[in-house]
């Protein structure tokens, strides 16, 4: 098998957090378009011509939209995807956090690249050290998008504060 690059896992990894941050931008870019719409009616009250007011209120509207369409596709995604299992090919820490590659198990058979990352370097210690206690190298995954051209992976692994949860390593072990 040949040697992957880090662009090829991250092409197909899902990022759900990017709804969050989308949802944020939404909301402000939805509260500048309510200041422009109030401008601009001031201005026209006042007697002048409000077209760089209407123009700011299309555009920061038009922003809104994107972020909002943005945010519900990526929640659509993630609540209809598909459960599964990955194996995991490398775990690394670096840099304050953990990247985690390897390929997701599709239901055709065929394998997917991804990766995943997570904050604290203690959770590839600690993952590694569960892997090897458990002589698995597989973990839980969701797939989205299966049937698009895209289908996109994220490994499904639970931390707290820099570390894995142990809820969820008893649940891992429960559901060997």
């Amino acid at each position: 098998m040949p040697q992957l690059t880090n662009s090829e896992y991250r092409r197909n990894s899902f990022e759900p957090r990017i709804a969050v941050v989308q949802l944020i931008f939404g909301v402000i870019y939805a509260f500048v378009t309510v200041i422009g719409i109030y401008l601009a009616f001031k201005v026209t009250q006042a007697g002048g011509n409000a077209i760089l007011q209407y123009f700011f209120v299309l555009l920061f509207a038009v922003m809104a939209g994107k972020s909002f369409y943005i945010f519900a596709n990526t929640r659509i995604a993630q609540n209809t995807g598909v459960h599964t299992t990955a194996t995991v090919e490398n775990i690394i820490p670096t840099h304050g956090i953990t990247i985690i590659e390897g390929q997701l198990n599709m239901p055709d058979g065929t394998t997917l690249p991804i990766e995943s990352r997570f904050a604290g370097e203690s959770v590839a210690h600690e993952l590694k050290r569960f892997l090897d206690d458990n002589k698995t190298k597989k973990l839980p995954a969701l797939l989205v998008n299966k049937d698009t051209k895209r289908p996109k992976g994220q490994f499904l692994v639970k931390t707290r504060a820099g570390h894995l949860n142990t809820e969820y390593l008893n649940s891992l072990k429960t559901n060997k």
